[in-house]
């Protein structure tokens, strides 16, 4: 099969390699379209996690790997012990790997599992003709939401899920800094759980017009000041939750700083580089940190609201490449275009 295998920095090749075989309690499945993660461009461009010589602390794995984690396909042959499901549903998944056996995955927190891995990162991933998955970690795609718009319910689970840990929404104002496929799987989170007022920052206006669509406030923060603009939205009164969805340590000290006293502040910004957190400000008016590590079972949530035309997945998805054409098309034009998309997407194999 052909498949997307990841060498090195900047060192993708597209190669034939064997297609797998599922193993207890695994499917196989064959890949219809698969997501350009930013994690997947991170590994591309650094910093990487994939690893190269120490093994993966759960499955043993070293480079190279077939990347990428978000897609949707058919399944196409059960191991053994798998129940619910059969050839031919359509699918996708919860890419996670762990253990099953820590507190973490005991409880159902699988997402923070002591020897959390990703396929496309710890084993081989879906940017490839084929993939196995646990059974127990896939999702029914369900009718009138098509195989395209299903491999965007992966990201949006994040928000979903980010959301679900801060408990009650309802009447709040809140601010999402960040305006990528995760600042606005937060929005729509916030948003159908009841959120009152949603503002979304971001450089550029980009984003506005889909923001506004769907009953948001867009600020491009290049032009106006976040906290003054933050203070007039608000008629005087700072955000009650604010989502860090960029991963930087200027971003992160203006959510901090327009989190009003008592309100939360949800973290989900990966960050390249340690930041120095402003402990005092956040201390002193008791401000709550929150952060989110991917999802559990969100990815449900996702397709019941492209289902029930919450969310036009379509909208999100600002270009399609091949395989053949994924380094160049898709992460090298990322690299230079990244604020203008939302989902680039790979075309893999048939829709059906």
């Amino acid at each position: 099969m052909k498949a997307a295998v990841w060498h090195g920095y900047k060192d993708v090749r597209i190669e034939e390699v064997a297609e797998p075989t599922p193993k207890k309690g695994q499917v196989k499945i064959a890949v219809d379209w698969a997501g350009i993660c930013g994690t997947d461009r991170h590994e591309y461009e650094g910093p990487n996690f994939i690893p190269v010589k120490k093994p993966h602390r759960l499955t043993g794995r070293v480079a190279p790997l077939i990347i990428g984690h978000e897609f949707s396909g058919r399944i196409v042959e059960l191991g053994e012990d798998v129940d619910g499901w059969k050839v031919g549903d359509r699918v996708t998944a919860n890419g996670s790997l762990t253990c099953g056996k820590c507190e973490a995955c005991r409880s159902g927190r699988y997402n923070i599992c002591q020897k959390l891995g990703f396929l496309g990162v710890g084993d081989d991933g879906a940017f490839a003709n084929y993939v196995v998955v646990e059974a127990a970690k896939l999702f029914r795609i369900p009718e009138g939401v098509s195989q395209r718009e299903a491999a965007v319910a992966e990201p949006l689970a994040c928000g979903i899920h980010a959301t679900n840990l801060m408990g009650d929404m309802n009447g709040k104002d809140v601010v999402v800094i960040g305006p990528g496929i995760i600042g606005l799987s937060a929005f729509f989170g916030a948003k159908y759980a009841g959120a009152s007022r949603i503002l979304v920052s971001g450089i550029g206006d980009y984003r506005r017009e889909l923001v506004e669509r769907y009953g948001g406030t867009y600020i491009d923060s290049s032009k106006a000041d976040l906290e003054e603009y933050v203070r007039t939205w608000g008629d005087g009164r700072l955000a009650d939750i604010v989502y860090e969805c960029i991963g930087a340590e200027k971003t992160l000290d203006q959510a901090i700083r327009i989190t009003k006293p008592g309100g939360k502040l949800m973290v989900m910004g990966v960050f390249g580089k340690k930041p120095t957190v402003d402990m005092n400000t956040l201390q002193e008016a008791e401000r709550i940190l929150y952060t989110s590590q991917a999802h559990v079972n969100e990815i449900a949530t996702a397709l019941e609201y492209m289902k029930e035309g919450k969310i036009r997945a379509d909208e999100l998805i600002t270009k399609e490449v091949t395989l053949d054409t994924l380094t160049e098309e898709g992460f090298e034009y990322l690299i230079g275009h990244g604020p203008e998309n939302i989902k680039v997407l790979i075309k893999i194999g048939e829709e059906k």
